[in-house]
């Protein structure tokens, strides 16, 4: 870590990298070509399913505690 950024927990780290995992499936194009087709309504609610999931990790206490101290430093 740089000086004067606050070493995440492993478990914050953990959460961000899911965040950005569920995030780079949300920017995914419609068809991948590792993912068999499936209609409309399905990608919509996978992408629904998967934003969900990454507002719940954002609610994380412990991770908006870290987030706010990062704001706290202007380091974001």
């Amino acid at each position: 870590m740089s000086p004067g950024i606050p070493a995440p927990s492993d478990s914050v780290l953990t959460k961000l990298a899911s965040i950005a995992a569920q995030v780079e499936d949300i920017l995914a194009p419609e068809n991948p070509g590792h993912k068999t087709r499936v209609g409309l309504s399905t990608v919509k609610n996978d992408r629904r399913r998967t934003m969900e999931a990454v507002l719940v990790l954002l609610a994380d206490p412990e991770l908006r505690s870290y987030i706010a101290e990062l704001e706290r430093l202007g380091l974001i």
